[in-house]
């Protein structure tokens, strides 16, 4: 019997939804759908009733889930002793990353790595997207996490196609507005709604720059961009005194520090419509092998992705 099944059972558990499961787990979804199938079989009975928007579990498989989280549990827990003993020695490992990474609930699973293996070296490198693709492909990092543009791979695919990606969250364009705007109480806006406004924005030649100009651009507009910066908190606080409108991605509002707005946020976050959707990654070199710390670390980020989560849900 595969251990790891019983991983890939608690993960669907967790969602009910074999295609979020699947991108929790970076695996296929036929993979993920073959691999419980096959647990069941050997189970002897089946551990969800499947519809065609969602899972639930049986009876039988209620009675079994608690089992799968301490097989789960166990399992990393004597993977991450092996791993530790036999890599005592092992060169540094280099990941770069985007910026606000306690947003995205990195900086939580960095230091969780490097707690659960003391005796590995990691190295951090915050990067923009482009640049970080570059550290990749030149070898000065093993690992980044990278978010996807249309621009980028428009402008080298080539670059693209030498990276495998795993899909790690989505994000989708938020207006950013001060909470006397007009528009506060919108459902959505379409990107004309905002032409003729101050925007804030992330500093020329970042990927939420181009992302954004390129949005408004196909909109009809040019924004007129008042301010710019990679403090997140700077340019939330321009949109704060109403100086300016801003256009972010939703896991840019996820206060690391949950921070308690009251009755009177300060700004108001309203979806773009229709969506604009970009994609973080957790990107290696296709065709090379990985280092035993790069292997491990990407198999830490299955375990604990759930947990990621759940942290930049709060």
């Amino acid at each position: 019997m595969e251990i790891s099944y019983f991983r890939e059972f608690v993960v669907l558990a967790e969602t009910r939804n074999f295609g979020e499961a699947a991108e929790r787990l970076f695996i296929g979804q036929s993979s993920l759908s073959k691999h419980i199938k096959t647990l069941e079989t050997q189970l002897g009975q089946p551990l969800f009733v499947r519809t065609s928007r969602k899972v639930d579990l049986t009876p039988f498989g209620e009675v079994m889930l608690p089992y799968a989280q301490s097989i789960a549990r166990l399992q990393y827990e004597y993977e991450t002793a092996a791993f530790n003993f036999c890599n005592r020695d092992t060169a540094p490992l280099e990941i770069a990353t985007i910026p606000v990474m306690a947003h995205y609930g990195l900086i939580d699973a960095l230091m969780q790595f490097k707690q659960d293996h003391p005796s590995l070296q990691v190295n951090i490198h915050e990067a923009d997207s482009l640049v970080a693709r570059e550290l990749l492909l030149d070898r000065t990092c093993e690992l980044v996490f990278y978010r996807e543009s249309q621009a980028y791979m428009e402008r080298d695919p080539e670059k693209e196609r030498q990276m495998v990606k795993l899909p790690f969250v989505t994000d989708r364009l938020l207006a950013v507005l001060p909470p006397e705007h007009p528009l506060c109480e919108a459902a959505g806006l379409e990107l004309s709604q905002l032409e003729g406004e101050s925007f804030a924005m992330f500093p020329p030649g970042t990927l939420p720059y181009n992302v954004c100009m390129r949005a408004c651009q196909e909109a009809g507009f040019l924004p007129n961009v008042i301010f710019t910066s990679n403090n997140l908190e700077a340019i939330l606080d321009t949109v704060r005194r109403g100086s300016c409108v801003a256009l972010l991605f939703t896991h840019h509002m996820n206060f690391p520090h949950r921070v308690d707005f009251g009755d009177h946020p300060p700004f108001v976050e309203v979806p773009v419509v229709p969506a604009i959707k970009t994609s973080l990654y957790l990107c290696h070199r296709k065709g090379e092998p990985l280092s035993a710390a790069a292997a491990y670390f990407i198999e830490y980020c299955k375990q604990v992705k759930t947990r990621f989560d759940e942290t930049a849900a709060n």
